[in-house]
């Protein structure tokens, strides 16, 4: 659910869970199960509750890969609670409208995570590609790519989200909506407000979310 910059912010916060002899690795499986935007392989291959299984994570690739999921998880509940405004219970998160919505707010997440670590740091962690579900190495190397194309720059700004959307493949009618709805979101300072507290309702929320599903981190 989460763009890439919390994903990394949120692996990082749980590293000190795990033990962690390849940094790159970690990090490079914390951005992996999204890669299927460019490999179009089904998102169950990616994104499933048997990757939150402890036997799971054996490497610190699939650590990172957990720890997706995890992310993933963190969010959807965060912003159901932060926002029974915009989800209520008849939410259809495959509805485009609905989609739109949660893009934009997590492209103002993403925008104001990132100034609260220094990600350029990690972005030589996805010069390693790994391909689990026997992909194209190339895309995975491709889908790496245009991620440190995104946070490389020193003042990122909507437009840079807007552009790496469209070299995930969305339609440029879909993006202009992503973009309006962001600006506007931008315009409301209590929304926004809101968007920014995801994250720490992430971190109050993932340690929940094992004990319910009976998970540790190990």
């Amino acid at each position: 659910m989460s763009l890439e910059g919390t994903h990394i912010r949120f692996a990082l916060d749980l590293q000190k869970e795990y033990k962690i002899e390849d940094i790159n690795k970690y990090i490079a499986g914390s951005i992996y199960p999204d890669s299927r935007y460019v490999s179009g392989i089904n998102r169950e291959s990616t994104h499933h509750d048997k990757y939150i299984l402890p036997e799971f994570a054996t490497d610190d690739f699939k650590k990172g890969w957990r720890s997706h999921q995890i992310c993933d998880r963190a969010f959807n509940l965060a912003r159901k609670k932060l926002f029974p405004d915009l989800f209520p219970p008849n939410y259809d998160f495959y509805a485009i409208e609905d989609w739109i919505i949660i893009t934009a707010m997590k492209i103002i997440q993403d925008m104001n995570d990132i100034q609260l670590f220094d990600i350029k740091i990690y972005l030589p962690c996805l010069g390693y590609a790994f391909n689990p579900n026997n992909e194209n190495i190339e895309i995975i190397k491709k889908y790496n790519h245009i991620m440190i194309d995104l946070y490389s720059g020193d003042a990122i700004s909507v437009e840079n989200y807007i552009n790496m959307w469209l070299a995930l493949g969305p339609e440029a009618v879909l993006c202009n909506k992503v973009r309006a709805k962001t600006e506007e979101y931008l315009q409301n300072p209590e929304i926004v407000i809101r968007i920014k507290s995801i994250y720490q309702e992430m971190l109050n929320t993932y340690p929940s979310i094992l004990i319910e599903k009976k998970f540790s981190l190990g």
